[in-house]
């Protein structure tokens, strides 16, 4: 494989595997806590593909995952997410150049980031009626607002304590 086919083919792995990880673990509202893939990879952690390099990418969820996963045992090896990945720069190269162009490219990325974008279209619309109202939208706003003022309070009942790496001024209005 070329080196631009190789480092297309792990971009498009790390965009499409970090988001179904992270939307799967957010469907429909259901909040990332520690021993999540998206509390994982809210705090930018390698546990969201689990085992690390040696292990395969351990158990992951999805239907991006379980494309992947040739054998089904829930674990995506490197071999298999190169055949995948291989398998899919063959199908989306229209034109059979054996390269994808940005247009070829856009269509197989918009495929694999459908269910992460249909699942934080439904996360946003809390009625479920089929359309995000502004006061839909702008609850993301209160909410960031409710854990500023959160993190204020317990900023004043902990003297000295310092805010978390990287962090610092995250929630401020500087």
């Amino acid at each position: 494989m070329s080196r631009k086919k190789l480092l297309a083919a792990i971009v498009l792995a790390a965009t499409a595997l970090g988001g179904a990880a992270f939307a799967d673990a957010n469907h429909h509202g259901a909040k990332p806590g520690p021993g999540t893939a998206a509390g994982m990879a809210a705090k930018g952690g390698v546990g969201m593909m689990g085992g690390g390099m040696m292990g395969g990418m351990g158990p992951m969820h999805g239907a991006v995952m379980q494309m992947f996963d040739a054998d089904g045992d829930g674990t995506v090896t490197a071999e298999e997410l190169r055949a995948g990945l291989q398998a899919k720069l063959t199908e989306y190269d229209s034109d059979g150049d054996g390269t994808l162009s940005i247009s070829e490219f856009e269509t197989l990325h918009s495929v694999m980031i459908r269910e992460t974008m249909v699942d934080r279209f439904q996360h946003l619309d809390a009625d479920g009626d089929g359309s995000v109202t502004a006061d839909e939208i702008s609850a993301v706003a209160d909410t960031m607002e409710r854990m500023k003022n959160m993190r204020a309070r317990m900023m004043q009942t902990q003297p000295g304590n310092a805010p978390a790496p990287g962090m610092d001024g995250m929630m401020t209005d500087n």
